[in-house]
């Protein structure tokens, strides 16, 4: 992607609102030289700043005398200029000048952040095509990409340019989110559409994770069943056991089991007629009980009806004597008034008890007949309790059997409750096996063009690593990128595996150039869109230099600086020439620039030099 920035501004604080302005140019290595502790450093502090960083890395001793920070750049033919206000007490500003064009002689605010965000993630081709591979209804990836993920592998920094086992600063921006993103993004950059590849990764372990549940449910399925089945067997034999079912019946299937289930306990009225059994029998018992009662009763008022009538006889027989002697005696008798009265009353009493007795006996209550009754009917009530308990003696322990049909029907309603587990969707399964079919086969296919690259990215290291003249030791190595701890080793000639260790922080440093400028010369031979032709490349002189002064650099050491700088210079000329293509690169350095001016090394520029007391911050300002 083409990117070229044009300027670096600084507005300071005070009264005469200064204002100080670098000036880079295209298809140059643009330098500021200098001595140690002059702000050289911070100009990538300052670019990232600008590129709306969530955070800041710029030297306290600067901000406070900062007030705007500016870069003029162009992205792809459309020149655009961002200035950030400065800190306030470690915190990045909200406060954002956007303009297409020059930058303000005064920076207002005038946009929101996130504006700026959307803009530059659509000019560094941030779309949702990328963000969204497999359309929106699959999502996106497991990480929100942006814009700023590809300032990454524009920026060979201080802390890394001579370190062994680390190419890529991420602490610089964000370690976590960095360094779990760089893989996914490295492999974009160098030709592979990896979010392609990480959201198929992803697409496929949710569908694994969508088959296992389903077998997962088909297996718990079959545990279901077996259990249903083994608990249906289970009833059954404890109806034989009772006697429900007969023992030597053999049931095989499971449909025959419930069918024979279904049929007891809908005999279970059978069971309940012998619960009828009892009451009936008690009932007899009551009837029984209240017929000879009543029996009792009728044979009581017989014998009392008999005594009555002895009675009457008995008294009609001791007034025989007064008949006698009205009709034989009655001349003899004294013929007093009150004598006469007596007999005349006793004769009347006989009468009357002759005339009760000369009539037919009546009795009062239809005593033999409903005697005669209530015998019939207590005979057929004991011949009826003496049937059933008959019929009793053929039951033993009905009352338990009983409980055990309850028991049982009880059971059988719990397993027929049990949650249902719905059959697979076998249609389902099949689209989700066909859908991971079809992304493995793509992931192979990415897997092939993801070789492709690799051998491609380290031809182009190589190319640039040939160029040196400084490791001897390792001349006929072969460069070969290591992507599972991205890193970049060293393999010697006629030997199969990479070095461990290649020795000094120089070897390093050279090691780090040869990768990033084969880095961007593969990414300009794919003809990557997301990745700034652009490199800042802070002091290749660390390995060196061990103070403010140039001369503390021995020759040995200048002809390694040299030969860095000389691989520098013809990375542009290879670019611009054999590529016919742009490439701009942003240099902090330590050395002085002779190195460049009395080598011919063309395509340097000198952006400033911070010595005698110059840096970043001009001394007059930096002194108030």
């Amino acid at each position: 992607m083409k990117f070229i920035i044009h300027e670096v501004k600084l507005w300071f604080k005070g009264k005469n609102n200064l204002s100080k302005s670098y000036e880079l140019f295209p298809n140059k290595i643009n330098v500021v030289t200098g001595d140690a502790t002059t702000g050289k450093t911070s100009f990538w502090s300052i670019i990232d700043y600008c590129l709306m960083s969530g955070k800041t890395n710029i030297a306290n001793t600067i901000n406070e005398k900062v007030s705007w920070y500016g870069i003029r750049f162009t992205i792809n033919e459309k020149e655009i200029s961002i200035a950030r206000k400065a800190t306030q007490k470690d915190a990045a500003s909200s406060e954002v000048c956007f303009n297409y064009g020059a930058l303000p002689s005064k920076p207002q605010e005038n946009i929101q952040i996130a504006e700026i965000k959307s803009i530059l993630d659509t000019e560094f081709g941030i779309t949702d095509n990328l963000r969204f591979p497999y359309g929106k209804d699959l999502g996106k990836t497991s990480f929100n990409l942006s814009y700023r993920h590809f300032l990454l592998f524009s920026s060979l920094t201080e802390d890394i340019i001579g370190t062994s086992k680390t190419y890529f600063d991420t602490t610089f921006y964000g370690k976590e989110e960095y360094d779990k993103a760089l893989k996914h993004i490295f492999d974009m950059v160098i030709g592979v559409n990896d979010m392609e590849n990480t959201k198929a990764k992803e697409r496929i372990k949710q569908i694994e994770g969508e088959i296992k549940r389903m077998q997962s449910l088909e297996t718990q399925k079959g545990r279901a069943e077996k259990k249903f089945k083994s608990d249906i067997f289970f009833l059954i034999e404890k109806l034989k056991e009772k006697g429900f079912v007969d023992y030597s019946l053999v049931i095989e299937s499971l449909e025959e089991a419930n069918f024979i289930i279904n049929e007891v306990i809908a005999n279970t009225k059978k069971t309940a007629n012998n619960l009828q059994l009892f009451t009936e029998i008690d009932s007899l018992n009551k009837r029984r009980m209240d017929i000879k009662a009543q029996l009792l009763a009728i044979d009581k008022y017989r014998k009392e009806y008999d005594a009555y009538k002895r009675g009457l006889n008995k008294s009609a027989d001791s007034l025989k004597p007064i008949e006698f002697l009205n009709k034989n005696l009655s001349d003899q008798l004294l013929e007093s008034y009150e004598t006469k009265i007596f007999i005349d009353s006793l004769e009347a009493s006989l009468k009357t008890i002759q005339d009760n007795l000369s009539k037919k006996a009546v009795e009062p209550l239809r005593v033999t007949g409903d005697a005669k009754g209530l015998q019939e009917e207590l005979n057929k009530v004991e011949n009826r309790i003496n049937q059933l308990n008959q019929i009793q003696k053929n039951y033993l322990s009905e009352g338990e059997k009983f409980i055990i049909i309850g028991e049982v029907k009880n059971a059988y309603e719990q397993i027929l409750k049990r949650d249902k587990i719905k059959p697979i969707d076998t249609v389902r399964l099949n689209q989700l096996n066909e859908e991971k079919s079809n992304l493995e086969n793509n992931l192979k296919n990415i897997e092939q063009i993801k070789f492709t690259m690799k051998n491609s990215l380290n031809q182009c290291i190589q190319r640039n690593y040939n160029q040196l003249s400084s490791l001897p030791a390792y001349k006929n190595s072969q460069t070969q990128f290591n992507d599972s701890e991205m890193i970049l080793q060293l393999v010697p000639k006629g030997q199969l595996f990479p070095l461990e260790n290649v020795g000094s922080k120089s070897n390093y440093m050279f090691m780090h150039l040869c990768f990033y400028l084969g880095l961007h010369e593969h990414m300009i031979d794919v003809g990557q869109i997301h990745v700034p032709q652009f490199l800042f490349i802070d002091q290749p002189s660390i390995p060196y230099y061990t103070g403010t002064s140039n001369e503390n650099i021995g020759n040995d050491d200048k002809t390694k600086l040299l030969d860095a700088f000389s691989l520098l210079n013809s990375f542009i000329s290879y670019i611009t020439t054999e590529k016919k293509n742009y490439f701009q690169i942003f240099m902090v350095e330590h050395a002085p620039k002779e190195y460049w001016t009395e080598n011919n090394l063309v395509n340097f520029y000198t952006v400033d030099e911070f010595t005698n007391g110059k840096g970043l911050i001009p001394s007059d300002i930096y002194n108030e």
